[in-house]
C-alpha cells in the first residue's frame, strides 16, 4: 500500500509540474471567456500521446470528465506542432453546436470553426477545403455521396464523438469508420465514449481495429483478459471519478452522489 501511495504522489506531482511545462501549457490555454479547467488526468494524456506518430487511441473516460476538452487539447497540440492543419469531428448532429462552443472555450477562432452540411460540401471541395477545424453529423456522413467527397481530404485529424454508435453492422461503422479511419491508417485519429465496451466484446474489438491495423486476429482470440490489460494506457484510455480523485488529484474533485427514493 505504501509503494502504491508513494507511485501516486509521485505521478501527481510529475503531472502537476507538466501542465506549466512550456512544452505542453500552451496547448492547454483556452479561451478568455467561460474557459474550461484541466485536470491531471487530461495532462497525462497529452504528454503519453505527445510523441506518438500517428495518434490512434479510444478515450473512454466516465462521463463528466472533459473528454472533448481532453481531445480539443491533443488537435492544439497537434496544430501548434505543425501536424494537424485540417481536423474533422464527427459527431452526431444534436452535439454539432455543442462542440462549436467547445472550440470557442479552447481559444479556436470562430474563422476556423466549419460546419460541413449537404449543401456546403461541394463548396469546400472546390476551395481545397481549406484549413481549420470542420464539424459534421455521422449521420449526414454515412451516406456513400458524401463521403466519398471527404474520404480523400488531406484531413491531419479525425475525431469521432459517441464512437458506441459505430456498432459494425451500422453505415456508420462501414461508412466512416472503415474509410475514413482504418482505410487511412497514417492519420491521426481520436474515438470518444464513455461507454466504449458495452457488454458486446466483438462490437468493442472491431471498433479498436478501425484504430489498430496490427490488430488483425479474429475477434474471438482478442476478447482475452491479457488483451484488454494490455490495451489500458495504449490504445484506450478509461478513468473514473474515483482514479481522478485519488490517484491524479489527491483530493475529492467529484464529490459522492447522493440518491433519494421517491414515490410518484
Amino acid at each position: 500500500m505504501e509503494l502504491r501511495e508513494a507511485v501516486e504522489t509521485l505521478l501527481t506531482n510529475v503531472l502537476n509540474q507538466l501542465s506549466y511545462h512550456p512544452l505542453f501549457s500552451p496547448y492547454l490555454k483556452a479561451s478568455t471567456e467561460n474557459p474550461p479547467k484541466h485536470y491531471l488526468h487530461q495532462c497525462e494524456v497529452i504528454v503519453r500521446l505527445a510523441l506518438r506518430k500517428p495518434i490512434r487511441v479510444l478515450i473512454g473516460d466516465e462521463i463528466g470528465l472533459g473528454k472533448t476538452i481532453t481531445a480539443l487539447a491533443i488537435a492544439k497540440y497537434l496544430e501548434n506542432t505543425g501536424r494537424a492543419k485540417r481536423t474533422l469531428i464527427v459527431v452526431p448532429r444534436v452535439l454539432v453546436l455543442q462542440w462549436r462552443k467547445e472550440l470557442m472555450r479552447m481559444g479556436i477562432p470562430t474563422s476556423k470553426i466549419k460546419h460541413l452540411e449537404s449543401e456546403n460540401i461541394e463548396f469546400y471541395r472546390m476551395q481545397g477545403f481549406p484549413e481549420g477545424y470542420y464539424i459534421a453529423s455521422m449521420d449526414l456522413l454515412k451516406r456513400e455521396e458524401r463521403i466519398s467527397k471527404i474520404v480523400d481530404v488531406e484531413w491531419d485529424l479525425i475525431i469521432i464523438d459517441e464512437v458506441h454508435k459505430f456498432g459494425y453492422k451500422t453505415k456508420r461503422f462501414w461508412k466512416i469508420g472503415k474509410k475514413l479511419v482504418e482505410g487511412k491508417p497514417s492519420r491521426n485519429a481520436i474515438f470518444l465514449s464513455a461507454t466504449p465496451h458495452r457488454g458486446d466484446p466483438r462490437d468493442y474489438i472491431h471498433r479498436l481495429q478501425l484504430l489498430d491495423p496490427y490488430l488483425v486476429e479474429d475477434w474471438k482470440n482478442l476478447d482475452k483478459r491479457l488483451f484488454y490489460e494490455a490495451t489500458h494506457g495504449s490504445i484506450l484510455f478509461r478513468r473514473t471519478k474515483e482514479d481522478v480523485n485519488n490517484i491524479y488529484e489527491g483530493k475529492k474533485i467529484f464529490t459522492d452522489a447522493k440518491f433519494y427514493a421517491g414515490l410518484i
